[in-house]
């Protein structure tokens, strides 16, 4: 699986389907993720894996199937929370 360093939050099994509500989009980048696994702890449905990247760092993966789109994996974003306050990242969290 290729990954490359400004590709976002990476899913297994997306399908489009209209009327339901956006997958939790967890970074934008990768340097927006810490690897803490945090998200994949919070995680009710169990949707989040931790998968190495090409260098063996693990960034969370989200299986669209499983995914009840709840959110917590980002309100549990302590990275984000933190960069957010520092003025780096815009937007709601």
């Amino acid at each position: 699986m290729g990954f490359s360093p400004h590709k976002s939050t990476r899913y297994k099994n997306r399908k489009e389907t209209k009327g339901e509500k956006a997958l939790p989009e967890i970074y934008e980048k990768r340097e927006n993720c810490c690897g803490c696994s945090a998200c994949y702890a919070i995680c009710p449905a169990k949707a989040i894996s931790m998968e190495p990247d090409e260098e063996g760092f693990l960034y969370p993966t989200v299986d669209a199937e499983k995914c009840i789109r709840c959110y917590k994996c980002i309100s549990v974003c302590a990275f984000k929370v933190d960069q957010k306050m520092r003025g780096y990242l815009d937007g709601e969290l």
